[in-house]
């Protein structure tokens, strides 16, 4: 395995550290099997009693051989993986975000920035990873690079983004602030996901949403849609 190109390859990508690392953990698992389609299928097959960590090892080796050209991946797409359960993750509402975001006279600087970082990515639904490659800003958008070298240009509300200092953090230290201002349920993926959900729910069209988020399909888009059972309920309840 080319395992130190492959992996300059996603930091010359604008993977994020953490996915790099992942990504480093599970191909040294593969590593001294890789030769063997048959052995890597058994090894993803022991991970079944935990479908999510199956998925990500089989997405990590298939991202693996695409980027070699490895022609064993059409084989390794044979292997039937065990399905993974519907769960809900929590997602917040807009006013739940402006309360906890509002600037109080007492707050500190560090505090008020922390704030403003949380309520930017809410209102842009920006990767985590991304706050570090934002490359222009006007008055009505802004242009980032985004996952894959990608530039993307989306909209945002200046009024937020010129308060803002430039993001010198690890994402570790943001997961930290998003913990400590929206409460230990809720990371910085979170943000990205209650915007979608809120945008799709408030009739945004969806390929702006999509768009906005830097995805290629519209699929994974309604995937952030993330509704709880009581939300579904009242969607139903309007229709019958």
């Amino acid at each position: 395995m080319n395992e130190k190109q492959y992996l300059n390859y996603l930091k010359k990508n604008n993977y994020s550290i953490n996915t790099i690392i992942t990504y480093k953990s599970i191909l040294n698992i593969y590593k001294n099997d890789y030769q063997n389609i048959t052995r890597i299928k058994n090894k993803i097959k022991t991970h079944f009693n935990s479908p999510n960590t199956a998925w990500t090892h089989y997405n990590v080796i298939c991202s693996y051989m695409r980027w070699a050209k490895d022609k064993r991946l059409e084989n390794l797409k044979e292997i039937k993986l065990p399905r993974i359960s519907k769960v809900y993750r929590s997602v917040f509402k807009k006013s739940f975000l402006i309360k906890k975001t509002e600037i109080k006279a007492e707050d500190s600087e560090i505090l008020i920035e922390k704030k403003i970082i949380i309520r930017f990515l809410f209102e842009t639904g920006i990767r985590a990873s991304e706050l570090k490659n934002i490359i222009e800003i006007k008055e009505k958008t802004l242009k980032i690079i985004g996952k894959g070298n990608k530039i993307r240009e989306i909209f945002h509300k200046i009024e937020t983004t010129k308060l803002m200092n430039d993001f010198k953090y690890t994402t570790k230290t943001l997961r930290l602030w998003v913990k400590e201002i929206l409460g230990e349920n809720y990371t910085p993926h979170s943000i990205r996901r209650s915007y979608a959900t809120h945008m799709l729910l408030a009739g945004a069209n969806p390929k702006m949403v999509m768009l906005q988020l830097g995805h290629e399909k519209i699929e994974t888009t309604f995937r952030y849609l993330n509704l709880s059972f009581e939300q579904n309920w009242q969607i139903y309840s309007k229709f019958l």
